[in-house]
């Protein structure tokens, strides 16, 4: 108990050893000590780990007994050493398969590790990034599903990350879904992936899509048409760019209820898109908005929500160039191009002449 609380409250560096040289093997031959009884070397506890880990991972699975053992005898204080970390990463690159019981471990291990053993809880610093980066793709690779999924997660859990991060998560996203050869779908399970870093509390703007996002999913989308998409993917699409018009100027430290609230809406399937976007037309100034008949404090409150899902010039120009931009409407892109026509007149002029080429 003593080496546990130690240990959490000690400071720890972001690095430990060295990515790219570090093996099971450099492992065993470093961390031992000298025996004062044999006169040889005896092997420390970082040692044994490292052995019991590259056991688990011959067969590339780790099971859900591996992780009952793993949290048995390995991490009984569940609290992982840089060595350890170094030795669960490996066995994630050797073993990058396995039971809903393993991803859960994984993620658990290295949120603590990153995110809860030092103060103040939570955050994660640039250069923390950096090692965990470093971690996440050696030589470069592309990052596994499995070190995919843990990103989304830190950035879920975290209460700040840096930027970088939230780019560097955005990119392995797009690697993953596109560079999957003639099967390129987008399907269910990559939808919900896809929503979840853009909804990820520690991530660039919570409630909002933000404009790299939206170009983020532009780009699967544009790359993607025609090859079977699923249904979620077109809803989502339609929504999260409705999202980006809404709150492209986002709010400041936005509350749990507000995530909720943007949440909701992308899963709300009896809300209408093209009312919506009719709403945000008006409140942007290109219709003459009718006063509300309410108290004094709804009209404040309307106002402020007013200001943040106000559709600008800007972003009226950004959609029609950004819509169609291949030559070709797919099926969420017409969705919205139909729900912008029955604007009519109340259209900013490159919406119109878009709604037009598109008839």
């Amino acid at each position: 108990m003593d080496g546990a609380i130690r240990r959490r409250r000690g400071r720890r560096g972001p690095h430990s050893l060295n990515p790219d040289i570090f093996s099971f093997r450099d492992l065993n031959r470093t961390r031992g000590s000298w025996s004062p009884v044999t006169g040889g070397t005896c092997m420390s506890n970082d040692t044994i780990v490292a052995r019991r880990i590259a056991e688990i991972a011959v067969d590339g699975h780790v099971s859900a007994e591996d992780v009952l053992y793993l949290r048995r005898t390995v991490f009984q204080d569940g609290i992982a050493s840089p060595a350890e970390l170094d030795a669960i990463f490996l066995l994630a690159e050797r073993a990058p398969h396995g039971d809903p019981e393993w991803l859960m471990f994984f993620e658990e291990i290295v949120a603590d590790f990153y995110l809860r053993q030092n103060e103040p809880q939570g955050y994660l610093t640039e250069e923390e990034f950096e090692a965990l980066k470093a971690r996440i793709t050696r030589d470069g690779e592309a990052a596994s599903q499995l070190k995919l999924r843990l990103m989304i997660r830190l950035l879920e859990v975290a209460r700040d990350t840096p930027p970088s991060m939230h780019s560097f998560v955005a990119d392995q996203l797009r690697r993953a879904i596109l560079n999957k050869g003639a099967d390129a779908a987008v399907t269910r399970e990559e939808t919900a992936l896809v929503r979840r870093f853009i909804f990820a509390s520690g991530g660039a703007a919570n409630v909002a899509v933000t404009r790299e996002e939206a170009e983020l999913i532009f780009d699967i989308n544009d790359a993607t048409m025609g090859l079977g998409n699923d249904p979620a993917w077109t809803e989502f699409f339609v929504r999260a760019i409705s999202n980006h018009l809404m709150s492209h100027f986002t709010f400041d430290a936005p509350s749990r209820q507000e995530a909720l609230r943007a949440q909701q809406f992308l899963e709300d399937r009896t809300v209408s898109p093209g009312g919506f976007l009719r709403r945000m037309v008006s409140l942007s100034g290109f219709r003459s908005e009718e006063k509300p008949a309410q108290t004094e404090r709804n009209v404040m409150r309307e106002r402020a929500i007013a200001e943040a899902e106000k559709i600008t010039p800007l972003e009226a120009d950004w959609l029609a160039d950004r819509i169609g931009r291949d030559g070709v409407l797919g099926e969420g892109e017409r969705r919205i191009v139909n729900h912008l026509r029955e604007l009519g007149d109340d259209l900013p002029p490159k919406l119109k002449a878009l709604v037009e080429r598109a008839a």
